[in-house]
C-alpha cells in the first residue's frame, strides 16, 4: 500500500481552457461554504456556484490523485470503461480524462456513465465534457444517469442501467451526501456503496472513494473515520491512501481573484482481493 504525502508549496492553477469556460461561458461563481451540503437539491443557481467552487477543486483532486503510477495497470488497454457515482458538473472526470490522455498513450476510447441525482448539475457537465471533446484526441462515449438514490434500496435501480463491469469506478464527494441525509438508516454508507460496487469491477479494475474530511453535524462522526470503518466491513484490497488525516490540494483560477483555494479530502484507492 502506498501513502501519498500533502505537497504543502504547490499551488495547482486550473488550466486557461478550463478557467474561461466555465467562468465566463458559463458564468460559474466562487462561493466557498463550509457546512454540510447536498448539492443534489440545489437549484440552477446554486449549481453555478459549485461549478465555481468545487469543480476546479475535483479537477485538481483528480489530477493529483490519477498519477502515472496509479494508471500504469491500463497502459496495456486501448479502451477504458468509468462509472462515476455522484458526478455533480464533473469535475473529477474531465482531470481523470486529463491524466488518462497524458500517461496512457495506448488508450483510444474511453466509456462513461455519470450518475447524478441533481438533472442541472448533468446538464453543466454535458456541456464541459463537449467542450474537452474539442481538444482531446480521445473517442468519449457518455451516457448520464439522473437517478436520485434516497435510501440503500434505490441501489437496485443500477442493475437496470448498468449492464458491464469497469476499470474505473470513482465517487468524489458524494458518499458524504447520505451521511447528511441519513439515507443508509444505521448502516455505514461507504461499506454499502463499495459492497455495491466493487462486483462491478473488471479484473484489474480499481474503486477510488475521495470525500471531505470534516466532521459531520449528523452523524456526529468524523467522514474519514466512517470511511475507514466502512472499508473495513469489506473484502477488498487497499492499494493507497492518502498520508495522515487528509491531503490540501492549493489551486487558482480567475473566481479567486488570484488568491489560492484550499481543497482538503481524504481519499482511498481500492480493488477486489
Amino acid at each position: 500500500m502506498n501513502n501519498y504525502s500533502t505537497k504543502r508549496n504547490m499551488t495547482h492553477k486550473l488550466p486557461n481552457w478550463i478557467d474561461s469556460y466555465i467562468f465566463d461561458t458559463l458564468g460559474a461563481k466562487y462561493c466557498k461554504s463550509n457546512s454540510d451540503m447536498t448539492v443534489i437539491d440545489w437549484n440552477k443557481v446554486e449549481i453555478m456556484n459549485y461549478l465555481g467552487t468545487y469543480f476546479p477543486r475535483s479537477y485538481v483532486e483528480a489530477t493529483s490523485i490519477f498519477t502515472q503510477q496509479i494508471l500504469e495497470g491500463f497502459s496495456a488497454k486501448k479502451e477504458l470503461s468509468i462509472l462515476d457515482f455522484g458526478c455533480g458538473t464533473g469535475g473529477e472526470i474531465i482531470g481523470l480524462l486529463t491524466n488518462i490522455e497524458l500517461c496512457l498513450p495506448n488508450v483510444e476510447k474511453i466509456r462513461i456513465i455519470a450518475l447524478d441525482g441533481n438533472h442541472h448539475a448533468l446538464r453543466v457537465f454535458e456541456r464541459v465534457l463537449s467542450e474537452y471533446k474539442k481538444k482531446t484526441r480521445l473517442e468519449i462515449c457518455l451516457s448520464v444517469a439522473p437517478i436520485k438514490i434516497v435510501d440503500f434500496y434505490d441501489l437496485t435501480v443500477l442493475d437496470e442501467i448498468i449492464t458491464y463491469n469497469f476499470d474505473l469506478i470513482i465517487t468524489f464527494k458524494a458518499i458524504c451526501e447520505f451521511v447528511t441525509k441519513a439515507q443508509f438508516e444505521k448502516q455505514n454508507p461507504y461499506g454499502h456503496i463499495i459492497r455495491t460496487f466493487l462486483p462491478r469491477l473488471n479484473q484489474e479494475g480499481l474503486m477510488v472513494l475521495v470525500d471531505v474530511t470534516s466532521c459531520n453535524n449528523v452523524s456526529k462522526e468524523w467522514i474519514p473515520k466512517m470511511m475507514d470503518e466502512g472499508l473495513s466491513e469489506v473484502s477488498c484490497t487497499l492499494l493507497s491512501k492518502n498520508e495522515g488525516y487528509n491531503q490540501s490540494f492549493c489551486l487558482s483560477h480567475s473566481g479567486t481573484n488570484g488568491m489560492s483555494d484550499v481543497s482538503k479530502v481524504c481519499w482511498r484507492i481500492i480493488k477486489n482481493k
